[in-house]
């Protein structure tokens, strides 16, 4: 038995975003704070929001940190107060996204900013419209937010039926100004969403279907992102991935590369994506010990096995620039205890079908040590 519901709304295909108003007043929001990443100031983005909506734009905040803080939530969460807000709009990363579905949630239900961390029920949000302009965090259509805690040096993930956007509008248009370096560690983890999926202890046909089809396309297309910038069908190609990505892993959570990548972000600076790259080759071969399954899944992306999978994915990163081995990442031997321990403390580790003690986790890390 398994069940399956997303209930965001997806616009998708390119030059959708200019139809931007039309569904803003499908829902009757009047008054709209915009949250949006710098990159999408520069690139004329909120300006364009501006026009589109005129006086229905209340309030514009910039200036999210790429690993979003509670300060970053609480300047969205003021705005919301601030303008009596019936809709907040989340352009950029994953970021903004994330940034912005924690403000909705702690301004709809009354919850101090400071307080979210130790809070676990995020049921009800203001609602959420995601335009996303990198293909890989797939906020757009998934229940979770994830913010760092400074204080502690962890990133903590919040999640719940709450945090789904009510709309996501996904144009692929707004990807083509996506630098090379951010093409590649967003991209990579479009692939890092399609395997965790697969290796979670709650996936089902419709995810596994879901991860199959945004694999293959983030395999088959990064590198033409990555190397062409203005590539239409590429960058359509890495937007629908990275959304059927992110409808796979609303269901089935992300598991044991993302638990891996958490410390490794918050403690060495490693972007997202790659920090997640960084063991999910690792990770998807021990998964495939565990569920054979998951040699199967290989060979519908298009490979042998797992190892061939796991081969490629390598040979992938090599290609879009990305950093191999602990040497490359500048993580010296003495970190590998403290990066199994902290993967093991991680809710996501406990969703992975392989479950390892520290020992095989620092054997893992041994391998990767470069």
């Amino acid at each position: 038995m398994f069940s399956f519901n997303n209930p965001v709304e997806i616009k998708f295909g390119d030059g959708i975003f200019t139809r931007l108003n039309e569904f803003v007043e499908d829902f009757g929001y009047e008054r709209i704070v915009v949250a949006a990443s710098g990159s999408q100031v520069k690139n004329g983005v909120v300006e364009l929001i501006e026009s589109l909506l005129g006086d229905k734009v209340r309030g514009v905040i910039t200036g999210i940190e790429a690993n979003p803080t509670l300060a970053n939530v609480e300047s969205i969460a003021s705005a919301m107060y601030e303008h009596d807000a019936h809709a907040v709009i989340a352009t950029g990363g994953g970021s903004v996204m994330d940034a912005a579905k924690a403000a909705a949630a702690s301004y709809m239900q009354g919850i101090d900013v400071g307080e979210l961390f130790g809070h676990t029920d995020f049921s009800e949000a203001l609602p959420i419209i995601a335009v996303p302009s990198t293909s890989g965090s797939a906020s757009e259509v998934t229940p979770t937010s994830v913010i760092s805690d400074k204080e502690n040096g962890l990133k903590v993930p919040l999640a719940g039926k709450g945090l789904y956007p009510k709309l996501a509008v996904v144009d692929p248009e707004l990807t083509f100004t996506c630098p090379p370096n951010i093409t590649a560690v967003s991209g990579i983890d479009v692939i890092c969403h399609a395997l965790d999926s697969f290796g979670s202890v709650k996936s089902n046909p419709i995810s596994d279907t879901l991860a199959v089809r945004a694999a293959g396309l983030a395999f088959r297309n990064l590198e033409a992102a990555f190397l062409e910038p203005e590539n239409r069908e590429a960058r359509r190609n890495m937007s629908l991935g990275s959304m059927l990505a992110g409808l796979a892993f609303s269901q089935t959570g992300t598991t044991a590369s993302h638990a891996m990548s958490y410390y490794l972000t918050s403690h060495f600076n490693i972007p997202h994506g790659e920090a997640c790259a960084f063991s999910l080759d690792e990770w998807f071969v021990i998964n495939a010990e565990a569920d054979p399954r998951l040699h199967h899944h290989a060979k519908d992306i298009g490979f042998e096995d797992a190892g061939d999978l796991a081969r490629r994915f390598n040979e992938l990163k090599g290609k879009v620039g990305l950093r191999m081995t602990l040497k490359d990442l500048g993580i010296g031997q003495e970190a590998m205890e403290d990066i199994a321990d902290e993967t093991l403390k991680q809710a996501n580790m406990k969703n992975n079908i392989a479950q390892l003690d520290k020992s095989g986790i620092v054997q893992l890390l041994e391998r990767k040590r470069g």
